[in-house]
């Protein structure tokens, strides 16, 4: 199955939109996941699948150690106010919120942490504010002598929290001895539907594909009441999971009209619009069992999308460390997605792997005039010898 004509990234457009604050509202996070998935969609015909919390949380941490023009852009991105501690322990809440407001047959689960170089300096209040707001424990590594086993570990941090469905985030070579920090951040959640499809109604049914085939493949089907919006050369869904504090909504643009030209412009306001409209109608329901995952790297996206200063040697990083040589090499991104006759599941992952730059910042020193040395206990900081060289061939 090469694409479904169905907005499936809007299930984790809705758990954003139910928690709101003032710092981080659900209009400016659902833009971004909006204009996120366009940018997938326009790049082929696959299925996509993606969590735009997973992205918001991982890069809010990165957020908070961006300083200038990058701290201006992956803000104009991701739709975030000022870098202050505030606006990081609201999006902190707005995660706490997610995990604790429970919801009988529904399992939610969000783990973030930082993965630091033993022998680079981070400045503590950096740390400290990251630690605190979104609840990111810190782990030392040894990324200068074993970056493999470096991404070995980050690797099965990930299987673990997402229930082993996101496997191999980091693929080989993503962390080297330039590495500097990686942040991580895994969401998993499973759902039943308020209302069960029953298994004895699944047959196969046919499914027109993006590229026009037609595939066989299971179908579910049920008579019931739903919320529902007819309109506008489509029709909008709203299939509820246990509790109704989460939904899936499912966009299917009418037979005439493409889907690819429907996601490219399709805005916030209509989808917010349409979730307006819905009224409760009954519906013959025929929907598709699926699954299956996407993987990406997302550095070209997010540049295109306005933040290609924090990838490059102009990169400002300096709330992270006093020292001014850090960029992002890459955003990887990884989601898993299924949906039965009982629910859904569905796992993400995110991590923001930082480096120390290594192409045009070196720094020349020629010491080909008179200079002043000194050898130093590092331990105490004692001077234990000093000295000048006016002439060294005396």
């Amino acid at each position: 199955m090469k694409q479904l004509s169905i907005t499936l990234s809007l299930l984790l457009f809705v758990m954003i939109t139910s928690a709101q604050n003032t710092e981080y509202t659900s209009k400016e996070s659902s833009k971004f996941a909006l204009e996120m998935y366009k940018n997938l969609a326009a790049e082929d015909s696959k299925n996509i699948f993606f969590s735009p919390f997973s992205l918001s949380i991982a890069m809010g941490m990165t957020y908070s150690g961006a300083n200038g023009d990058t701290e201006k852009q992956i803000a104009d991105v991701f739709g975030f106010s000022s870098n202050t501690k505030d606006f990081h322990k609201n999006l902190g809440k707005v995660q706490n919120d997610l995990v604790h407001r429970g919801s009988k047959g529904v399992e939610i689960a969000i783990a973030n942490q930082l993965w630091v170089d033993k022998q680079f300096k981070f400045k503590w209040f950096y740390l400290r504010q990251v630690n605190r707001a979104y609840d990111a424990p810190i782990k030392r590594m040894p990324f200068r002598v074993e970056p493999e086993n470096c991404r070995l570990d980050i690797n099965r941090w990930v299987e673990n929290k997402t229930k082993d469905r996101i496997v191999d985030l980091l693929p080989s070579g993503s962390i080297t001895d330039l590495t500097a920090l990686v942040l991580t951040n895994a969401i998993y959640f499973k759902g039943q539907w308020d209302n069960k499809f029953r298994e004895e109604n699944t047959s196969e049914g046919d499914f027109t594909t993006l590229d026009g085939e037609r595939v066989r493949v299971k179908m579910m089907s049920m008579r019931d009441k739903f919320n529902v919006y007819e309109g506008d050369n489509l029709k909008m869904l709203e299939l509820p999971y246990a509790g109704k504090q989460y939904s899936m909504l499912v966009v299917l643009p009418n037979e005439d009209t493409s889907i690819k030209k429907f996601e490219q412009s399709v805005s916030y306001n209509d989808i917010d619009k349409y979730i307006d409209l819905l009224t409760e109608r009954q519906v013959k329901l025929t929907f598709p069992k699926f699954k299956f995952e996407s993987d990406y790297e997302l550095k070209p996206i997010l540049s295109k999308m306005g933040m290609p200063i924090a990838f490059s040697n102009a990169a400002d990083f300096t709330r992270m460390s006093r020292i001014p040589e850090l960029k992002i090499d890459e955003v990887y991104h990884k989601a898993f997605v299924e949906v039965s006759e009982e629910g859904t599941e569905a796992a993400a992952a995110t991590a923001v792997v930082i480096v120390r730059k290594s192409v045009g910042m070196s720094v020349e020193f020629n010491a080909n005039r008179p200079f002043m040395f000194l050898i130093r206990d590092n331990a105490s900081g004692t001077i234990v010898f000093m000295g000048r060289v006016s002439n060294p061939s005396l």
